[in-house]
Order: structure tokens, then C-alpha cells, then sequence
């Protein structure tokens, strides 16, 4: 066995980082030029009658045009008299104590386009219902679908640097949402066409996620401070800011210190509850947020020197984070119980998804095969054996 998991309960106060964390370190230029653009300011109306009837704070605004922001609450009753089968989700909880075997994918198979079946920088990933993988690849402006034995079976092209993708069946046609540089991209996976594009100044997607209860999908922009809500055609109906008001004065006297926060992921449970993690003075923090009131309802005292752009969030509300600084993922509960998972494949961890058999698929930027990064297949059994 190549991997080790080791646990630390409530270890993460007294962890002391041994060097100073930059939030952009191991980017190439391109792609920092392409993360983060000087973002101009978003026009959403504060209507407060529209806030009031959602009873959230003043974080979140929504559009006047906007269609009703139904709680996740509501949104369960109703849905209660539509096809079950298509409302029931498999309630995942992982143990990270059971994964025992793992495999690098980083050449792959294609018997139609060998010269972009490659990896390049591998970030958001996704299964599909037959456990096939979307993975966005960053560096060379597509998505690939493949399966995990390296067998690439589509290519999506000229979608300028990915950094996430995932599935939508809730519509007439299998779907992909694809987080590029300017702009949330709806793919047709039976035609290989994009039908739909945000049309948002200054939106730099970085991780998106739609949200089934309420109907819309929820997509980070960093660089804007901020989270915002889209419908099904990507207009944009609501933003939740991450600006820290109180630094105002700072933008007028002294920009250099204004102190940004830079949501990069987001994960929201059917329950109202949502998980965001950011970045703020080179520093990951991660608060669990009541979705109803946009307010922290608790927050997770992750290890200092974690690295990451993206989390997972099972049932029990254990948070499942990649560290690509420190080469490792890391595991945290509700009550800042730790544990740390290390294998072979393990070097350079971005994005994560599970397969319905419970296997665990880990993009990684590990350049040490030859290629620009790949997939750790992590599972309960040895999968090579079969």
C-alpha cells in the first residue's frame, strides 16, 4: 500500500506555516493573466422589497427581473409530486481510511484527435451518470470525456483556460457548464456545441455548481469579491459579495492595503447551508454560511499552510479539500477533527469528484510522468486487478 492517513484532532490552531504562502504560487503567467483581470464594478439593483421576501441580508442582492429565489425549504415541497427517481440523490459519506489503492492516469488513448487527447493542467472535474469523467484542461482550452482507464471518447474545443465543468441532466439534453476566463459556457454533450453563454462584464468564473432545489447555478468570481447567481439561460439574477465594507476608506487612501477576499469555491447543501472557501492574505479560511441570512454560521480551523482552489462536501459535512502546496488532501468534520491523506499519485491535487462506486478522482498538475498533469484513481480495491 502506497497511501497513509493520519489524523490530527483539533491540530490546525497550532499548526504554524513555515513560509509565507502566495496565493498565485506555482501559476504560469498565462495563467495568471487569465485568472485574474481587473474586474469592473457589476450593476445589480437593490430592490429591498425583492431582499426582504428572501429574507437574506444585505450581501446578497438580487435583480429586480429576476425570477423568485425559492428556499431550498419550498423548493422540497414542491418538488415532492414530480418523478421521484429524478429527485432522489445518493447520499455520499466518504472514510478516507478506506481508500487503499491508487493509479496515475497521465497518458491517454484517443483514436480520433491524438494531438489534443493530451493533458494540460488538468482543474475541474466531474463523473457523469456511467462514471465517465469531464475534466477541464486548462492549459489547452478544452474539456475531455473520458473514462478511467485513459480512453478519451470527446473533445470540446475553444473554450479559453477551464478551471471547472460540471453535469446537468435536469434539462431536454445531457449537459456540461464549463467555468472559462470571461464567461460560464452551457454545452450540448450530444452535440458537442456550446447553446448558451453568460453575457457578464468583468465575470471571471473560477468554480460553479448548480444548485437543483432552487434552480440556478452559483459560480465564484474571485476576482470580483463575490458569488453570482445565474439562471438556466447564464443571466445573471444575484450576486453575494465577499467585499469587506469596513476597508472602504482604504480604496480612497491607501489601495495597497485593502485586504481582498477571493471566494474561490463554493459548495451548497440541499439544507440551506453552504460551504465557501477563500483567500485572504495568502491565507485559505473555510466558513460553513446559513444560506437564508448569508451570515457564518461556523467556521473550520483548516491547517495554516493548506493551498487550495476547491472543496467537496459530503452529508456529515465533512469537508474533503485538495492541498496542492503540501501534496496531500485533507479531511476536516464539524468539530476541526483533521485527517491527511498521502499516496504516490498524490503530488499537485486541484479538483475532486466520486464515481457512484465511490471512487475518488483527483486531477493533479504532477508533471513528474511526462505529461502536463493527470488523474489520481483512488478506490477501495485495486482496480488494475480486474
Amino acid at each position: 500500500m502506497s497511501n497513509t492517513v493520519t489524523e490530527n484532532q483539533n491540530s490546525s490552531t497550532s499548526e504554524v506555516s513555515k513560509q509565507k504562502l502566495d496565493s498565485n504560487d506555482g501559476y504560469t503567467e498565462r495563467q495568471l493573466q487569465s485568472s485574474f483581470q481587473p474586474s469592473s464594478s457589476t450593476n445589480v439593483e437593490h430592490v429591498t422589497d425583492q431582499l426582504q421576501s428572501l429574507n437574506v441580508a444585505s450581501k446578497v442582492t438580487m435583480r429586480s427581473d429576476a425570477p423568485p429565489f425559492t428556499p431550498s425549504s419550498e423548493a422540497t415541497k414542491v418538488s415532492a409530486k414530480d418523478d421521484s427517481e429524478s429527485k432522489i440523490k445518493t447520499e455520499l459519506v466518504y472514510d478516507l481510511k478506506k481508500y487503499k489503492h491508487d493509479y496515475f492516469i497521465s497518458e491517454l488513448s484517443c483514436n480520433f484527435d491524438r494531438e489534443n487527447s493530451k493533458f494540460g493542467a488538468p482543474t475541474g472535474i466531474c463523473a457523469l451518470p456511467d462514471d465517465r469523467l469531464l475534466v477541464a484542461n486548462f492549459d489547452r482550452d478544452s474539456v475531455l470525456l473520458l473514462d478511467i482507464n485513459g480512453v478519451v471518447h470527446q473533445i470540446f474545443k475553444d473554450l479559453p483556460t477551464p478551471k471547472a465543468v460540471i453535469y446537468n441532466s435536469t434539462g431536454s439534453a445531457p449537459q456540461a457548464v464549463v467555468a472559462t476566463r470571461k464567461e460560464a459556457v452551457i454545452l450540448d454533450l450530444n452535440t458537442n456545441k456550446a447553446v448558451t453563454r453568460s453575457k457578464i462584464r468583468g465575470f471571471y468564473p473560477w468554480n460553479i455548481q448548480y444548485i437543483q432545489e432552487r434552480g440556478v447555478y452559483a459560480a465564484c468570481d474571485p476576482s470580483g469579491e463575490r458569488i453570482v447567481f445565474l439562471d438556466n439561460n447564464l443571466a445573471e439574477i444575484g450576486v453575494w459579495s465577499f467585499h469587506d465594507s469596513a476597508q472602504d476608506h482604504l480604496l480612497q487612501t491607501t489601495p495597497q492595503l485593502y485586504q481582498k477576499v477571493y471566494p474561490y469555491a463554493a459548495y451548497f447543501l440541499a439544507n440551506d447551508t453552504s460551504f465557501v472557501l477563500t483567500h485572504r492574505q495568502d491565507k485559505c479560511h473555510l466558513h460553513e454560511y446559513d444560506d437564508s441570512s448569508a451570515t457564518p454560521k461556523s467556521t473550520y480551523n483548516i491547517p495554516q499552510s493548506l493551498q487550495s482552489y476547491s472543496i467537496f462536501v459530503d452529508n456529515d459535512k465533512k469537508c474533503l479539500i485538495p492541498d496542492k502546496l503540501n501534496h496531500r488532501l485533507v479531511s476536516i468534520d464539524k468539530d476541526s477533527n483533521i485527517e491527511e491523506y498521502k499516496c504516490k499519485s498524490i503530488q499537485e491535487p486541484y479538483s475532486i469528484t466520486f464515481l457512484s462506486t465511490g471512487t475518488l478522482c483527483v486531477t493533479d498538475w504532477n508533471k513528474s510522468h511526462g505529461t502536463s498533469g493527470g488523474i489520481s484513481v483512488i478506490s477501495e480495491v485495486n482496480l488494475k486487478q480486474k
